[in-house]
């Protein structure tokens, strides 16, 4: 019997007796953009960390085969229920999993969150899908990350993210810019989301293009938390990774007492 396809991962074990984070990058990501964070919570939990364009699935992927192949992963490794730690458009995948298979979630901590895209982010998006084929794929990524990460102190996680970005290639950039529009009819989910998976959004105040939504319709989730970074962009976990680990722990802490 052929094994079951799944993404790549890195593992970092502690105890049988502790609680495992699955770590799922963004769009374009890596798992070197949880570099912050592997560094913090290895020392208290199991870590499992997708790289979800290292090693690629040689076929066309949509959002469905994305959680399946998720899933496949964690059971490789032999990881029950976990708490699932998404970034920007992983979050909204981290969401469609929890419907999908929500015997395999605790929890939901959806960092730099996106709830739905409104008109101006469907907008960016009908750009980007519009123009792939005729602009290089980096000079719409670094255009979209200056949109997402205008500002000054925001320098240093848009260089990671074009840096990791340059190691994509055009077809898997499309690939996974395809899957995109199949989250835009987001906001039922949050309706029919298991009412025993917690979640918890940390967004930074300067997120202007996602904030806002995260703030109103995270209400619609039960048991969801939200909590803000002041003075910080999209990309918390990066610009300000003590202070976004710090609420994480914080609030894991309160379920797992540690």
């Amino acid at each position: 019997m052929a094994e079951e396809k799944k993404f790549s991962a890195e593992v970092y074990y502690k105890s049988s007796s502790v609680e495992w984070i699955v770590f799922i990058h963004g769009f374009g990501g890596s798992a070197r953009t949880w570099k912050k964070q592997v560094g913090f919570f290895s020392k208290y939990y199991n870590l499992l960390v997708l790289e979800m364009h290292k090693g690629e699935v040689n076929e066309d992927l949509d959002l469905e085969k994305v959680c399946e192949l998720i899933k496949n992963t964690l059971d490789h490794y032999q990881v029950g229920k976990a708490n699932l730690l998404g970034f920007s458009f992983s979050s909204l995948i981290c969401l469609r999993f929890a419907m999908l298979y929500p015997e395999k979630v605790n929890s939901l901590i959806m960092g730099g969150g996106i709830v739905r895209f409104n008109l101006k982010t469907r907008s960016l998006l009908f750009l980007a899908i519009t123009f792939k084929r005729a602009i290089n794929y980096m000079i719409l990524y670094r255009f979209f990350a200056y949109v997402i990460m205008p500002k000054r102190n925001h320098k240093r996680s848009r260089v990671i993210f074009v840096n990791e970005a340059k190691k994509l290639g055009y077809d898997e950039f499309c690939k996974w810019l395809d899957i995109i529009p199949q989250t835009t009819n987001s906001l039922p989910w949050l309706d029919e989301l298991d009412d025993t998976i917690k979640v918890l959004y940390v967004s930074g105040s300067q997120d202007y293009l996602f904030l806002k939504d995260t703030l109103k319709y995270s209400k619609r989730i039960r048991n969801s938390h939200v909590e803000v970074i002041d003075d910080c962009g999209h990309v918390c976990s990066i610009e300000q990774y003590d202070e976004f680990n710090n609420i994480v722990f914080k609030y894991l802490n309160k379920w797992y007492g540690i």
